[in-house]
């Protein structure tokens, strides 16, 4: 066979194979349309290339929201009004952060201006149930605070200078022991009461006279002046049986007629009677002396006269000095220095004075103090 007609039989087999091939398009609406491809017809085939920022091919992309493309982005918002709710495009997951710029109740942080009261979900309730407290949220600790409150009933503290038994039962005891021979305090350092013995004896008279040993031929008994009940003295002696040291015998007389001797560190035997005394007359406070045995000495003149209404004598005797106060003056101060008296009773002698009357004192609330070197005044 020639050339000639090989070459025409292979034209002619081209041509045949050419007829057998099925187009895909003439133009590009000819081709099946696919989301977030571009189409193209190119030498009679379907071209497709991949669209960038198409909502529809699974990739969330810059400049696509949920909102725009629900296809492609999920919904970011995590209903917390307290977070800024973004895609990340790199990171390709939703990103909620906390704001912390503004005041939100919901950012798991108590700010100011919130309280428990009005954001529970940030802030802690404060309230210790103390009355006795302060209660306040502190920002900047990001913490309760609970002041105490002081002075205040209820906080198991008696407060000084605020808070006593009668203004405030619940802090504070009851430090009355019912003597009236201590004066009860509150010692509010160490939060206890203290009944610190400040008499060994006190009488008013008012339930009779049975502490008192009564001697004498004249006549006693007790009657009211002024609405008080005081005792009546005639020619007697009145005596106390207990004996003391350090002390102050004081008490208040009103003068009817007669004289009297105020005994103090009184003793006595079946041998001798020892004491110190102050005389009392109708020209006043007059003299302090001591007796021992039979033997009698004036310690020191005193002169201090009174009318007839009530006064008050005192007498303090501490170691071996002795202070006579009339009407809370003091009258006299002297020191025994020869074999001093240093304890015994105290007694109320009234008598004649030497003269032919009948003599009467009336003698009212009686105290026997303890005293200190502190309450003497040394000559």
């Amino acid at each position: 066979m020639n050339k000639k007609i090989i070459l025409i039989l292979g034209i002619m087999a081209v041509i045949l194979i050419s007829g057998c091939v099925q187009k895909q398009c003439e133009i590009a609406s000819d081709c099946v349309s696919k989301t977030c491809f571009e189409v193209k017809c190119k030498d009679h085939n379907c071209v497709y290339s991949p669209i960038s920022n198409c909502c529809g091919n699974k990739i969330c992309e810059v400049g696509e929201t949920y909102s725009e493309c629900v296809a492609d982005c999920p919904n970011c918002d995590d209903k917390n009004n307290c977070t800024v709710d973004e895609y990340d495009y790199h990171e390709e997951k939703c990103m909620n952060k906390l704001t912390t710029d503004v005041v939100c109740c919901g950012n798991e942080r108590c700010e100011k201006g919130e309280i428990y009261e009005n954001c529970v979900k940030d802030c802690p309730n404060c309230d210790d149930k103390n009355d006795c407290s302060h209660d306040y949220y502190e920002y900047h600790k990001q913490e309760c605070i609970n002041d105490p409150i002081i002075p205040c009933c209820g906080n198991e503290i008696c407060d000084e200078d605020a808070e006593t038994f009668s203004s405030c039962s619940e802090d504070c005891p009851n430090c009355d022991d019912n003597n009236k021979l201590t004066s009860d305090n509150f010692n509010y350092a160490v939060q206890v009461c203290e009944n610190i013995v400040t008499h060994y004896f006190i009488d008013d008279f008012e339930e009779g006279t049975g502490s008192w040993v009564m001697s004498g031929d004249g006549e006693w008994s007790t009657t009211i002046e002024n609405g008080n009940t005081v005792l009546k003295l005639g020619h007697n002696q009145a005596n106390l049986q207990e004996e003391w040291n350090n002390y102050a015998f004081k008490f208040r007389f009103k003068r009817i007629e007669g004289s009297m001797h105020a005994n103090f560190r009184h003793s006595s035997t079946k041998e001798e009677w020892n004491r110190y005394f102050v005389g009392v007359s109708g020209n006043g406070v007059n003299s302090l002396r001591k007796q021992v045995g039979d033997d009698f000495q004036t310690l020191a003149q005193i002169k201090s006269a009174f009318d007839d209404n009530w006064h008050t004598l005192e007498i303090r005797c501490y170691e071996d000095v002795v202070n006579v106060y009339f009407d809370d003056t003091l009258l006299n101060k002297y020191r025994d220095t020869e074999n001093p008296l240093l304890s015994g009773k105290v007694g109320i002698e009234i008598h004649t004075g030497g003269e032919q009357i009948t003599p009467e004192f009336l003698i009212d609330n009686v105290e026997i103090k303890a005293i200190s070197e502190e309450d003497i005044i040394s000559p």
